[in-house]
């Protein structure tokens, strides 16, 4: 019975109304995520497998990934359509922009990679919090983005739940990760995930997969 309830709370209908993923790294080779086609394959046939009908590829943008420009990940998600056309699972790029010393240089030198134009998803690290952060924020609010902060239940190190919820007050976006809610990432995790749920203070959901095994743990009915 437990289980049950639990498979419900992480349906793919209630989580992914319109069956996209909004965070993956299934763009192969870009970043620590796919490090092969066969491993971009397998992690869509597992999210087809959960019921879902598309992904947001969401490689890494960030300082450790030099060659990661928004020209360089569209020629190789092109690639990646011709070599995924026959899977019948829809594949749009975005991109996951860690808030670092490279991020205004790459919002003033790029068209950023967003969801639809105007979202754009970005990360901080898990253990600090950079110089400047929140103006980086406040910069991506001033070219009329709207900021789309990645699994902010996981920054539980740097960002107190009520510093979380000032940040969506001010107009800031969260996307969770279904392997949150699901504990892949500890108890602390699970419970700020559920709490901020609650509140009805997530937009958006991912899986963040970034392996096929990863992607088989997220515990998705229909």
């Amino acid at each position: 019975m437990l289980e049950f309830l639990f498979k419900r709370r992480l349906s793919s209908s209630s989580l992914f109304p319109d069956g996209m993923d909004m965070h993956t790294h299934i763009l192969w080779g870009v970043d620590d995520g796919a490090s092969c086609l066969q491993d971009s394959l397998g992690i869509i046939r597992r999210l087809k497998s959960m019921g879902l009908k598309g992904a947001y590829c969401t490689p890494h943008i960030m300082a450790r990934y030099p060659k990661n420009t928004p020209d360089y990940l569209r020629e190789r998600f092109e690639q990646l359509l011709a070599d995924t056309g026959d899977e019948g699972f829809q594949l749009k790029l975005a991109a996951e922009y860690m808030l670092d010393e490279q991020f205004e240089c790459q919002l003033a030198t790029h068209t950023p990679l967003t969801y639809d134009g105007t979202l754009l998803l970005v990360e901080l690290p898990q253990y600090f919090l950079p110089a400047g952060w929140m103006d980086m924020l406040l910069m991506v609010q001033d070219k009329g983005y709207t900021p789309v902060l990645a699994h902010p239940e996981r920054y539980g190190r740097i960002l107190q739940e009520s510093e979380l919820l000032r940040l969506r007050s001010r107009g800031i976006q969260f996307q969770g990760n279904v392997g949150s809610l699901a504990g892949l990432y500890g108890k602390a995790v699970a419970d700020t995930a559920r709490k901020l749920r609650a509140g009805n203070h997530y937009t958006w959901w991912g899986t963040d997969s970034h392996f096929p095994s990863m992607a088989g743990k997220m515990c998705l009915s229909g």
